[in-house]
């Protein structure tokens, strides 16, 4: 039996520094006792190797987060844990990105570590992978998708196990950035139950959760069985909470800085209450308004051209003025109200010496609620409006029947019978704000037999995992039943004509809502459900002494897996092309039934995927056989082959690592590998989505330079384009190259002290993505510059009106555009590159006390993406002036500290101990990143082709905890009060020019939050 202390040195052994990591190499000072209730006789999983029981530590850049680190964090979710991690990058899955039904929603939350892109992260629990997240979300356009890291209740976790370095030769696909594995707390004798309450300062948000476990030892001692429970509720937070949240306009907030007053940063919306229309008229000067574009505003504000009543009057324009924009967050939620319930079950039983039997299961409800922005129409989809409406305001003096209408406005020469509307802005805030519901269960089961015959280790078992999720939305529109209630020629149809507020703020509510009678008949609930499915089997052996060579023993492992995985995507039958839309006045068909969403197909997908690996370790040179300046020289050799049957791609991918030992205390290690990431479910099955964008037409407005109608391209107003993307199963794996180099520094006159650096470079190649739409409508400029033009922009015949603006140009005449087909294609390439910095230090006893220090760094050096052959094409022609420069090829070139890539983030924290007092502080810090979207009015001159753009601060907190724990062998003996404070001097999240004024992906909205549990073991 090994020893405790063994025990305890070995897990501090595994590489590198995390968090509050325990990372120390061959450490002379112990580290804190592990708490009885755990069994510390477990063996000891090093992810990076799969051979058992090889001295491979050292070579590998892996780190461990223990309970200790678990504890500082302080966190109630697996979101706010792995956030925690400085080698983390953006979480994409958050639930303040996700007011559009195309994302994920809902209480779910992903991993990206080195910020590769989501998906490129394996996730492991217990050395085997999770099941991925139902739905999927876009990112750079295309569809991502994740595991939960949500599903892993910290309470249950025993560790982190984190490489920091390409594995793909050893775990196969999507281990590209790394792979977290999440060792549970089995083999428990005891238990426990914890209660504990949070409280967000200075606002209504509260959280209160209680966990519990017990295990104990059976049939002899040759079995066990350890079961946890865990129950969380949290109240959920309003937008108007947090004076950044609270409005869209947020311009108040920027007083003192260099982009004061900046209307940069007020983002209320064109689409609100107070509609904008276009009137089916071919004269102009039949309305006062002399224009057939106007949109509603109060007649307190400038410019009203036709006076409606009820304090309202006509605008001309198509562009809706600052004063009546609405204003998105008003009555939505900032933090969901969600519960979460928790169940695990491990079980294990030796049938002899050689082989033991074991058991996981595991089961995770959520269940969230929150309120986003009334529903509206897309600008690509407008509605018509009858002239025989009862509230068109350009109706007919009479309506069929002879009844007078009442409600047409004098003063127009509009014909007796009245015109045609297009209704082009509008948002339904009288229907209130739409309400989003999402449920998700998942499960997990694992059965396996582990053991030895002879020499060599054995493990093999299956894997069988489901999620399915429920996304209900509440509050939405459907267009045809809208249609026909506005359509009405009766007092009760639906009147868009009665704008918003007209005294205080346009921009928030309806003061002047339909009654309900009227919007209830096209008021609707839309649904969408998600089903993911992993079923995996394995066998794997390995030998850590296979043979003796003068530096050690040779280890060795091998291993074949079947992995089964499917999804699912049900989308509501009125968006997935069931129940379509027909407009009544103009004809125009949608797939999509419902007002502000395009038509997706129900998806569903299947892959089944075959592959064999090898892996070996072989110790060159020992301290034994002293070689000057080589104490030791070690070396690991992997190699992986993976088969998806699915796409009929195979992919062979290399590994080699190597730690050189110069002199005791002193290492250094490195490692180069291959490694694949297959295109998801989602992007090989695709049937082909349509999403609505606002785009700028470069090929009509460059038209319009030349007539001198507009200055530059800079001025094009952009307008409603289809875009059409697609799956296919002719993608290929995206491949990688990755090369880690690092020390280890563990001065013998500093006895507890570990230092370590790691600098690693990773380069993707054909990565999946989208041309882009407007990629296409500016590479459609260029070749008909050239007298052809771009097959994937499809457009009507031109027009009258369109071939006399052509005339006397460069270009041929064009029509509108239709669609814009964009395929799912390998793209572009990516070289990234940073270092990692690690101190692990348990300070010697010197009587007051133990103190436990850990510092973890990561600086992103270089993030660098480069455009495959078509958007190379754009990038040039600008370059040269073949292309003016307002055409901007996004997402190129250098891409650190852009949106969400900071070059620095760390964590640290001190514990102390003493008796039956504990206390904690623990820091952590986001770098500065550029807002792309915000840029200066007046342009700096600098060498930094950043500098003009807005900055994003830089966020520091520190979260602080002091806990008792009785030990008095009465009625309170183990029983442990802990009181915290998590983000101590309440700092906000720095502002951003996003939905909810930050930047989520990176930040945290909760401010300071009190925190007390209380913890009784038996």
């Amino acid at each position: 039996m090994m020893s405790t202390k063994f025990l305890s040195r070995l897990a501090l052994m595994c590489g590198g520094s995390l968090i509050a990591a325990s990372a120390a190499y061959g450490q002379e000072a112990p580290a804190p006792a592990p708490a009885p209730e755990d069994d510390v006789t477990s063996e000891i999983v090093v992810t990076g190797t799969q051979i058992q029981g090889a001295k491979i530590n050292d070579v590998l850049p892996v780190t461990v987060l223990d309970e200790t680190d678990i504890a500082n964090v302080a966190a109630t979710s697996g979101d706010e844990l792995f956030r925690a991690i400085p080698q983390a990058g953006a979480v994409a899955f958050n639930e303040q990105n996700d007011v559009s039904s195309n994302n994920v929603r809902g209480d779910a939350a992903s991993i990206n570590l080195r910020d590769l892109g989501t998906g490129n992260t394996l996730l492991l629990i217990n050395g085997r992978r999770m099941v991925l997240n139902p739905g999927f979300q876009t990112e750079l356009l295309v569809p991502v998708v994740s595991p939960d890291t949500n599903e892993i209740a910290p309470g249950s976790v025993r560790r982190l196990e984190v490489l920091r370095d390409g594995a793909s030769a050893i775990y196969g696909a999507d281990a590209v950035a790394g792979v977290v594995n999440t060792v549970l707390r089995g083999n428990r004798k005891g238990g426990f139950i914890e209660g504990e309450y949070r409280n967000s300062d200075g606002t209504g948000l509260y959280s209160t959760q209680i966990n519990g476990g017990y295990g104990f030892d059976f049939a002899g001692g040759r079995a066990n069985l350890t079961v946890y429970g865990g129950y969380f509720f949290e109240n959920g937070m309003d937008a108007s909470e947090r004076a950044y949240s609270a409005d869209d306009d947020k311009t108040q907030l920027l007083v003192g800085t260099p982009f004061e007053g900046d209307t940069q940063f007020n983002n209320r919306n064109t689409f609100g209450p107070f509609g904008q229309f276009d009137i089916q008229i071919t004269n102009n000067n039949q309305t006062p308004i002399r224009d057939d574009d106007f949109y509603l505003q109060p007649s307190t504000l400038t410019g009203c051209r036709l006076e409606l009543g009820n304090g309202l009057c006509a605008r001309n324009g198509d562009n809706p003025a600052v004063g009546v924009r609405y204003n998105r967050a008003f009555g939505t939620t900032l933090i969901s109200e969600k519960t979460r319930i928790n169940a695990v079950a491990l079980f294990n039983y030796e049938f002899s010496n050689n082989v033991e039997g074991y058991f996981e299961g595991t089961y995770y409800r959520s269940e969230s609620s929150r309120n986003i922005t009334p529903a509206a129409i897309l600008s690509a989809v407008p509605v018509g409006i009858s002239r025989n409406a009862y509230w068109n305001p350009f109706g007919p003096v009479t309506f069929p029947g002879g009844a007078a209408n009442p409600n047409r406005v004098p003063g127009t020469t509009i014909p007796a019978a009245g015109a045609n509307l297009i209704m082009e802005r509008y948002r339904f805030v009288d229907a209130g704000n739409r309400s989003v519901d999402v449920d998700k269960d998942s499960y997990r089961l694992v059965a396996g037999l582990r053991g030895n015959f002879g020499a060599w280790d054995f493990d093999t078992g299956f894997v069988y995992s489901e999620a399915k999720s429920t996304d209900l939305e509440g509050n939405r529109v459907s267009l045809t039943l809208l249609q026909q209630a506005i359509n009405k020629s009766t007092p009760d149809a639906y009147n868009p004509f009665n704008g918003g507020c007209v005294t205080g703020d346009p921009g928030n509510d309806d003061c002047t809502p339909n009654p309900a009678s009227s919007i209830d008949p096209f008021r609707i609930s839309v649904f969408r459900t998600g089903g993911t499915s992993l079923a995996l089997a394995d066998f794997k052996v390995s030998n850590s002494a296979l043979l003796a060579l003068p530096g050690g023993d040779v280890g060795v492992a091998a291993g074949v897996e079947w992995r089964r995985e499917t999804f699912f995507d049900d989308r509501d039958p009125r968006i997935d092309g069931t129940i379509t839309w027909t407009d009544s006045v103009t004809g125009v068909f949608d797939g999509s039934d419902v007002a502000g969403t395009s038509a997706s197909p129900d998806t569903r997908g299947v892959r089944t995927a075959y592959s064999a690996f090898v892996e070996t370790f072989v110790p060159l040179v020992s301290e034994d056989m002293d070689i000057p300046l080589i104490s030791a020289l070690n070396l690991q050799l992997a190699g992986r082959m993976e088969h998806f049957k699915d796409i009929g791609e195979t992919a062979i991918v290399p590994r080699a690592a190597a730690s050189w030992t110069v002199v005791p205390g002193l290492m250094f290690r490195g490692a180069w590998s291959q490694g694949f990431r297959a295109p998801n479910l989602v992007q090989v099955n695709d049937e082909g989505t349509t999403r609505s964008n606002t785009r700028d037409d470069f090929v009509r407005c460059q038209a319009q330079v030349e007539k001198g109608v507009i200055a530059n391209l800079g001025l094009c107003p952009g307008e409603g384009i289809i875009s059409f993307r697609s799956g296919t199963d002719q993608l290929r794996p995206e491949e990688s190259e990755s090369i880690n180099l690092g020390t280890v520094l563990e001065p013998a006159f500093i006895p507890g002290l570990t230092l370590t650096a790691d600098y690693w470079r990773v380069k993707q190649t054909g990565l999946v993505g989208v041309f882009g739409d407007d990629n296409a409508i500016a590479l459609d400029l260029l070749l008909r510059q050239n007298g052809s033009s771009n097959p994937n922009v499809i457009r009507a015949a031109p027009n009258a009106e369109q071939i006399a603006l052509y005339q006397g140009t460069s270009l041929a005449a064009a029509g509108d555009i239709i669609r814009v087909l964009d395929p799912y294609i390998n793209l572009d390439s990516r070289v990234s590159k940073g270092w990692d910095f690690g101190l692990a230090y348990n300070v010697p006893e010197f009587g007051l006390g133990q103190f436990r220090l850990r510092f973890n760094a990561a600086r992103l050096e270089s993030f660098v993406q480069s455009a495959g052959t078509d958007g190379k094409t754009l990038v040039d022609a600008v370059a040269n002036g073949d292309l003016p420069p307002e055409v901007r090829i996004e997402g190129l070139g250098q891409l650190l500290e852009i949106e969400g890539r900071p070059k620095w983030r760390y964590s640290g924290s001190i514990n102390w101990g003493s008796g039956p007092f504990d206390a904690s502080v623990f820091a952590s810090y986001v770098g500065k990143v550029w807002n792309t979207s915000v840029s200066r009015d007046v342009p700096l001159v600098s060498d930094d082709p950043n500098a003009n753009f807005f900055r994003v601060n830089d966020m520091l907190t520190i979260n602080t905890s002091i806990s008792y724990t009785f030990d008095n062998g009465g009625a309170l003996d183990g029983t442990r009060i802990r009181l915290g404070v998590n983000n101590l001097f309440d700092v906000d999240p720095p502002l951003a020019d996003d939905t909810y004024g930050f930047f989520s992906a990176l930040h945290s909205p909760r401010g300071r939050v009190f925190r007390v549990d209380i913890r009784k073991t038996f």
